[in-house]
């Protein structure tokens, strides 16, 4: 694969991930004033490091930049599944450890309109008829994938 093909490819996901983190803001700013809660707040870190990531990796292309934006999809993608399959569970995450540990970040003071967690986990917001929480799973293991891909087909095994 070209460098420049697996620039633009970097670039939109790069992008991608910057819309999410807007749609994101949306849905906790716009009319149905979605609250994020700490598991929400942890996926918005994730999408904003592989966004990063992706960027520079656009700027930059190097195998290993791929490899690292998919270890943090992935990554991503795990709190996204977490969040599917134990958060209409998880009712008091604002005094679990999780939510006093994202609530304790320094982000979380800069920022707090958008990264201070006060929504609850078993909390279900849905876009398009899916659970807002499935949607993130969809897109970080859309991206895990591609992203794997591609990293394989710049340097495949010998």
């Amino acid at each position: 694969m070209k460098k420049s093909q697996t620039q633009t490819i970097l670039a939109a996901i790069a992008l991608f991930c910057f819309a999410l983190l807007v749609y994101a803001f949306y849905l906790q700013h716009g009319p149905e004033k979605q609250q994020p809660c700490p598991l929400c707040i942890l996926q918005r870190y994730a999408y904003f490091l592989l966004g990063v990531a992706a960027l520079v990796g656009a700027i930059l292309p190097r195998r290993a930049i791929l490899w690292i934006a998919t270890f943090i999809a992935a990554g991503g993608g795990g709190l996204a599944l977490w969040q599917v399959l134990k958060g209409g569970s998880m009712t008091s995450c604002q005094r679990d450890p999780i939510g006093i540990f994202v609530n304790q970040l320094p982000m979380a003071d800069w920022w707090p309109e958008y990264l201070f967690a006060n929504g609850g986990c078993s909390d279900r917001f849905f876009t398009l008829g899916l659970p807002v929480s499935v949607w993130s799973l969809v897109c970080f293991a859309g991206v895990t994938a591609g992203l794997t891909c591609l990293a394989i087909k710049m340097h495949p095994p010998r």
